[in-house]
């Protein structure tokens, strides 16, 4: 064989391999391009605070069990919670709970069929639940928020709507340095107009709006307020009672818990009785306000003091006038009747 014919089935013996692929050239001041590294997946949104509402409770146990009840079913349900977060509110013939828990989103959106699925387990026993009722468990106030707890003086909701001002109701917001600087001038002004009128109250920690805000205010802060109120309102003439006003403090439950809790001050005075001559009352620095549709008219000059007399006069002698003919048409109807009823004789015979 020639060696051509040799060389040729030499290279068809050989095993065939690929020659390494070099990395294609770069023109001259272009970087190659770098590999950045994978993205962590994005970190999950911390637990925030949330208040649950539950509802239909048996009325039947006392606070303390129902609470430990209540919290035994939520660790059941994976939602652990403290004793003190739990607040229980109890009346004769209805009981429900406000729970403050630090959750994710997704547990509390979770919570429904857990409970769901734990009741047809019978992991909550039938006798934490209201006789004909089903247990009602969702994050909110519920539906008893608004003037229904105004009322009770038993909490109110942050953002609860309370309705408009009224001659009868204002409403001061309450922020900042409130209670130490300006409560002390609308107490004079509002308590002296209100007796002055047919009563009112005076909301501290709601918005114009009719909006529940609240204000920090702690047991000290309560205290002081106290001594404050009963100073001022011991220098007003003629002498204020304790039995003429109500002061009141309600809690305001809030998403954001904080060092100091929130409440509501309200100064309810109560409409003064009707005396033999009307009374003007003026406050510890002698002056006199009145209440006149949601304002407040005031410092009232001596003109004004007596147009305010002689209109207090002829409201009061509009209502005997009222009360005079009421009277003599009553006196007039029994005379009718003795009139219509003829005496009855009687003959006797004795035999």
């Amino acid at each position: 064989e020639t060696p051509r014919k040799r060389s040729r089935q030499t290279q068809v013996q050989e095993p065939l391999m690929e020659p390494p692929m070099e990395p294609p050239m770069e023109p001259p001041g272009k970087q190659p391009p770098q590999v950045s590294p994978p993205e962590d997946p994005a970190p999950e949104a911390a637990p925030s605070a949330h208040i649950l509402y539950v509802d239909h409770l048996n009325p039947q146990f006392s606070v303390p069990v129902l609470a430990c009840l209540l919290r035994d079913m939520l660790e059941r349900l994976e939602l652990p919670v403290a004793r003190e977060h739990i607040e229980v509110v109890r009346r004769p013939r209805k009981a429900y709970a406000l729970v403050q828990v630090t959750a994710h989103e997704a547990t509390l959106a979770a919570l429904p069929w857990r409970l769901q699925a734990a009741l047809e387990e019978h992991q909550i026993p039938k006798e934490l639940v209201a006789r004909g009722k089903e247990l009602v468990l969702g994050e909110g106030p519920g539906p008893s928020s608004g003037k229904e707890e105004i009322e009770g003086q038993e909490r109110l909701f942050q953002g609860a709507f309370l309705g408009n001002e009224t001659r009868s109701v204002e409403f001061k917001r309450g922020g900042g340095e409130y209670l130490s600087l300006a409560f002390k001038h609308h107490l004079r002004r509002y308590v002296c107009a209100f007796l002055n009128s047919e009563g009112g109250s005076l909301f501290v920690g709601v918005e114009d709006s009719g909006l529940v805000q609240g204000v920090r205010c702690g047991h000290r802060d309560e205290d002081r307020v106290r001594l404050l109120v009963d100073s001022i309102l011991q220098g007003f003439q003629p002498q204020v009672f304790p039995d003429a006003y109500t002061l009141s403090f309600i809690p305001v439950v809030s998403a954001s818990a904080g060092s100091t809790p929130l409440k509501v001050i309200r100064l309810s005075v109560h409409a003064p009785k009707a005396q033999a001559e009307p009374q003007l009352y003026e406050t510890d620095q002698g002056e006199v306000f009145l209440r006149r549709d949601g304002s407040i008219q005031g410092p009232l000059s001596g003109h004004a003091i007596q147009e305010w007399c002689r209109q207090k006069w002829a409201a009061e002698l509009s209502k005997l006038e009222q009360r005079l003919t009421a009277l003599t048409a009553e006196k007039e109807q029994l005379q009718q009747q003795l009139q219509q009823r003829a005496p009855v004789s009687c003959t006797c015979c004795v035999l």
